[in-house]
């Protein structure tokens, strides 16, 4: 392939989970790739950890003789750099451990919308430990990959955590019917108090998803895939010319760009920028843990345009018209003002007047669905209006709720600044 790559020699086995992962999407009732896919991942993951682990050791000898000896002058340079070089590697490691586990989450998202693994993913992070890896939990491996193969051998798509990003509890999570059932092997006598914290915290997730009917969580149903295709085009013509856009809809805009060009076309997004309204956010979207956890990418491009986008081939820019996005929340009735404030997308409410008749905002993480999922402004707009409720809801239960006095005081943010790269 003629252009530069990030991790040149994992370009077979990302072509090859990529493949697999649209073999899954297009019949996800064929649960055999869905084991051939983990499988892949399985190796690549653990080979890049015990890589890791073997470069840290290498890096903690390099500083502790660094101490030891009390290296000066060159000798203490080139120590020095190599230290650095080794935790350059290790971050690219851990860069390739999270893009295998793209296609992890590719597999649960096939399945059950990412919103109803974002509850497991977010509890993992407030109630316990991160998920050590699979080096670090070998002695154990076995039964979960038993578990793993049975759950398959009966038709039953299950899902290893390991080969995940977004899946934050359990070892292992059933992906059949209406929600995800996360299941942990371990036994109870043995887990320890850091254990029994996320047991307890998984049983709290899986009682509150059991409670949430799919129509009353914003993003629950089908997801919305309109803006695919063209998102596949542009990214096709920017391989081919070096740059371009699209816009699926008024107020939205996805441009890719091939990174040669850019280097021997370093103005080109300048010009885009000062092209657009003052109203608009420029987000610029990479293949980052940021994505987490959201509709992976895995799942919107092609396989091959995925594959391109995790090895740095092209960059990719979504331009969303705030102006527009508010017209959409007045159409449904509801007055909606443009924050951008770094924690705040979006204050809704019923009433611009009187706050107390409804409010609620919408932070900036949220809004990055419509970017990372590639949404239609309108079907965002539909879920977040959901969220709101009714006025006459306040005015029966009264006022249980009185929104600090500075929302009343909110107002667009681009009437006062410029457009925004996020």
């Amino acid at each position: 392939m003629p252009f530069p790559l990030r991790f040149p020699r994992e370009m077979e086995c990302f072509l090859q989970a990529a493949q697999l992962l649209g073999t899954i999407q297009g019949d996800p009732g064929r649960v055999g790739p869905v084991l051939e896919l983990q499988k892949l991942l399985l190796r690549r993951i653990a080979r890049s950890e015990l890589s890791h682990s073997r470069l840290q050791d290498a890096r903690l000898r390099l500083k502790q003789r660094l101490v030891r000896e009390r290296l000066i002058g060159e000798k203490a340079r080139e120590t020095r750099d190599l230290v650095l070089k080794i935790q350059e590697r290790c971050d690219a490691l851990e860069q390739l451990r999270f893009l295998y586990r793209c296609f992890g989450d590719g597999i649960a998202a096939t399945y059950q919308a990412p919103l109803r693994h974002r509850y497991f993913y977010f509890a993992q992070k407030a109630h316990a430990k991160e998920r050590p890896g699979l080096l670090a939990r070998k002695d154990s491996f076995r039964s979960r990959y038993r578990a793993l193969k049975l759950g398959i051998g009966m038709g039953i798509p299950v899902l290893l955590a390991d080969v995940t990003n977004m899946l934050g509890q359990g070892d292992l999570c059933v992906l059949a019917g209406g929600e995800p059932q996360p299941l942990d092997l371990k036994s109870f006598v043995h887990r320890g108090p850091a254990g029994r914290l996320q047991q307890e915290a998984l049983r709290r997730t899986i009682a509150l998803l059991a409670r949430q009917g799919t129509a009353s969580v914003p993003g629950g149903s089908a997801h919305d895939m309109a803006h695919k295709a063209h998102l596949n085009d542009c990214v096709r013509q920017a391989m081919e010319s070096g740059i371009a856009q699209a816009s699926p809809e008024p107020g939205l805009r996805y441009v890719a760009v091939r990174n040669d060009h850019y280097r021997s076309h370093p103005d080109c997004l300048q010009t885009l920028h000062q092209r657009v309204p003052k109203s608009t956010m420029s987000v610029q979207v990479t293949p980052e843990t940021a994505w987490i956890p959201m509709q992976p990418f895995t799942l919107s491009m092609s396989a091959g345009h995925a594959v391109l986008f995790m090895q740095g081939v092209f960059q990719l820019l979504v331009y969303v018209d705030m102006k527009v996005l508010v017209s959409h929340f007045a159409s449904l009735g509801i007055h909606a003002v443009a924050l951008m404030d770094g924690v705040t997308a979006l204050q809704l409410s019923n009433d611009a007047e009187d706050l107390e008749h409804g409010v609620y905002r919408v932070s900036e993480a949220l809004f990055q669905r419509i970017p990372c999922e590639f949404i239609s402004l309108r079907s965002f707009a539909q879920e977040m209006a959901g969220m709101l409720e009714p006025a006459q809801a306040h005015s029966d239960q009264g006022r249980l709720f009185a929104p600090p006095g500075d929302w009343g005081e909110a107002r667009h943010y681009y009437e006062d600044e410029g457009p925004a790269l996020h």
